[in-house]
């Protein structure tokens, strides 16, 4: 009889269990072993020691010794640990007590280990509510390693706050907090001062706090402090605040929006600004303000599969403001990778006149495919704005080829464009293509021939030096294809008393391209076809090569091809200038990739006119071999007398220094036109990196600290 009662407390013990919602809740399912298991009747009382094990299906609790109070659903645990395997927490303490009606729990200590974030904290006097609100009086958090039994324990770095609060959202904060360095307080915040709570981004996704400080170092900005403030404002909209101050130039603003509402909803909008101070004369207490700025963002919207809508601005105040600003959260070097990383599209040169803004939207069913676009180009070139062509709404359809009879492949096109500018012409164009494709086989020739026509209507609103404010203009197009495919396996080779076998393919073309003369050569020029004004004729011939190995396909590519211009060749005996000539440049290209290791690419071009090779270029890329990525560019251009060698390295010594550098230099001029040095040192919770770049204008020492967990390290944002 004893046994029985004994064997029905424990099972209303195991169905009142309720581990806390840090350890996640559970009501079932339960087992439980003990060395030595006692039960008491008056109070009712259950009591477990020696190695007692509490296991569910998400869970697992080891434990001293158990003592649980059936009228109160008291739990009192002794030398404890909590496992929680659906959440990856695992906590432990020294005495714990659980009310398991309302999910409470105290502990005088206890060591939190979130799996998943790798964030531990070490808390006293531990207390969480039913609200799953924690509170301690003192904790201490970090992404180190750490002893959960020492108190003399310090890692590298860590957290050290009194009147700890941790919210469900993961958001501590705490009336006083210390940013240790091993044992040493680097930074205190007292409960007196006008910051009484530190709220710091711990944990995956961020949250709301201060990031990890920038510094820079350079003889045109000075020294520069940046200090990054991410608001979290919900899960799907998120701001980044980081002002920039430089000793020399004042402070600059970096303001960043980040939304995401679906997955084919997401945007980017970075703004920087800064009242500039600008030394004039020779007197260098003298100084002028100028406000300068640049604002980029990136939006797409997809209203359905088939259609979707995007949005791109980018506009500067000046363009040398990204060169000489381009450090920071919003320098043009990491916008621009961000921008290609989140969108798959780039932004301009920061070198470029003009910068590009432009809202588009496309619809494609079937063979259809149209586009509506408007576009403005902030130009910071040496011509008068106002003379600058906007193309300002462009609306387009395009009709796909689609086979008919399984045989022709009709298609069509059609354009609207209306541009303007203040000064000179600006007006509208119409323009329609219409083409067929026939493609045809004969005997291991593969063929097609393609014929175009080409109609283009003008509506100049000021004709200004045209004769006719509507001209019609039209030019037909015939384009002829053939090539051919042979293949063979080769297996007669030995290197190192090893068969090399591999398999080759050669597919040697021609093309016959003919453009007719435009009926009307005098036109305004709104977009690039409007430059075209002669005929052309020419025929291209070529060879494509292609070797692979058994695991690695393709792994050597060759490619030779060169135009002959029957137009020119008309002209030719009183043609002087090499380019004027029939026979354009040979141009050869050698792709090698034996991956992951080995990529190569070798680019040259021969002229026959005297000039001989003209141009070459040599592309090296090493990976995993002697250093972790070797890449090696040469560029020699005879025509533009330019001699350019670039060497990008990285490496990672003894698995804890990681060391890259990057040098360009001009061969022409024996000038280094940027270099660039950066070492980093890689602890398991922290990187610290240190290093500078040089251009022939500007020097700039960079200094990053930056803490795993702790304002974004390892995160893609």
């Amino acid at each position: 009889m004893n046994y029985i009662w004994q064997f029905i407390v424990i099972i209303i013990f195991l169905i009142s269990l309720n581990i806390s919602p840090v350890f996640s809740v559970y009501k079932k399912h339960f087992e439980i072993t003990a060395r030595k298991i006692e039960v008491f009747h008056k109070p009712e009382v259950v009591i477990a020691k020696g190695d007692v094990v509490i296991s569910g299906k998400d869970f697992f609790v080891w434990a001293k010794e158990v003592k649980y109070e059936i009228e109160t659903e008291y739990v009192i645990l002794e030398k404890f640990k909590i496992f929680d395997l659906k959440e990856n927490i695992i906590t432990e303490g020294d005495k714990g007590f659980l009310d398991l009606r309302n999910g409470e729990v105290w502990s005088d200590r206890v060591f939190i280990f979130l799996k998943k974030e790798q964030i531990r904290i070490k808390a006293k006097d531990f207390h969480k509510n039913a609200l799953n609100e924690y509170f301690a009086e003192k904790a201490l958090i970090t992404t180190c390693e750490i002893d959960c039994e020492s108190e003399r324990d310090f890692p590298p770095w860590s957290l050290e706050i009194d009147n700890f609060i941790l919210t469900p959202e993961g958001i501590s904060k705490g009336d006083a907090t210390k940013f240790r360095i091993k044992k040493l307080p680097v930074v205190y915040i007292p409960k007196a001062t006008y910051l009484p709570k530190a709220n710091l981004p711990i944990g995956v996704p961020r949250k709301t706090g201060f990031l990890t400080p920038k510094f820079s170092q350079g003889n045109i900005l000075g020294f520069g402090l940046q200090l990054p403030f991410f608001w979290a404002l919900t899960d799907q909209i998120d701001f980044t605040i980081s002002p920039f101050y430089f000793t020399k130039r004042g402070l600059l603003v970096d303001i960043e929006n980040r939304f995401k509402f679906r997955e084919d909803f997401q945007g980017l909008i970075k703004f920087r600004y800064i009242k500039d101070k600008e030394e004039i004369g020779y007197d260098l207490t003298e100084e002028s303000e100028k406000s300068k700025w640049w604002v980029v963002s990136k939006i797409d919207y997809s209203v359905k599969p088939n259609l979707d809508m995007h949005l791109d601005i980018d506009m500067v105040s000046e363009k040398e403001f990204l060169e000489e600003f381009d450090v920071g959260e919003g320098g043009y070097t990491n916008t621009k990778a961000q921008i290609l990383r989140n969108f798959d599209r780039d932004i301009e040169s920061k070198a470029q006149e003009y910068r590009t803004s432009k809202f588009w939207v496309q619809y494609y069913r079937n063979s259809l495919y149209a586009r509506l676009e408007n576009t403005y180009l902030d130009y910071h070139g040496s011509l008068d704005e106002d003379t600058i062509l906007q193309p300002y709404f462009n609306l387009n359809f395009n009709f796909l080829p689609i086979s008919i009879f399984n045989a022709i492949l009709p298609e069509a096109d059609l354009k609207y464009l209306f541009a303007y500018r203040k000064e000179d012409y600006y007006g509208d164009k119409i323009n329609a293509k219409m083409g067929i494709t026939y493609p045809f086989k004969i005997g291991m020739l593969f063929n097609s021939v393609t014929a175009r026509y080409n109609f283009s209507f003008y509506n100049l609103r000021e004709k200004e030096n045209f004769k006719d404010s509507s001209i019609n203009r039209n030019y037909l197009e015939f384009l002829l294809n053939s090539y051919t495919v042979l293949s063979k396996y080769y297996g007669i080779l030995t290197i190192l008393n090893e068969n090399l076998k591999f398999f080759h393919i050669l597919k040697p073309y021609i093309t016959y391209f003919y453009r007719s003369k435009p009926s009307e050569t005098d036109v305004p020029q709104f977009d690039y076809e409007d430059l075209i004004s002669d005929k052309f004729h020419a025929l291209e011939y070529g060879l494509w090569q292609y070797f692979s190995l058994p695991s690695h396909r393709n792994f050597l590519i060759v490619r030779a091809y060169q135009q002959y211009d029957f137009t020119k060749a008309q002209r030719s005996a009183v043609a002087t200038k090499p380019e004027e000539k029939p026979f354009s440049d040979l141009y050869l290209q050698v792709i090698l990739n034996y991956t992951p290791y080995i990529s190569a690419r070798y680019d040259t071009t021969y002229n026959f006119y005297g000039l001989g090779f003209k141009k070459h270029s040599v592309n090296l890329s090493l990976r995993e071999l002697f250093l972790d990525y070797i890449n090696l560019t040469y560029q020699e251009d005879s025509a533009w007398n330019t001699q350019q060698l670039t060497m990008n390295l990285r490496s990672t010594i003894l698995n804890k220094i990681l060391v890259e550098f990057y040098i360009s230099r001009n061969l022409i001029r024996d000038e280094t036109t940027g270099m660039r040095l950066i070492g980093t040192y890689l602890h398991h919770c922290y990187t610290l990196s240190l290093g500078f770049s040089l251009t022939p204008e500007d020097t700039k020492f960079y200094f990053l600290f930056e803490l795993k967990g702790l304002g974004g390290y390892g995160i893609e944002r």
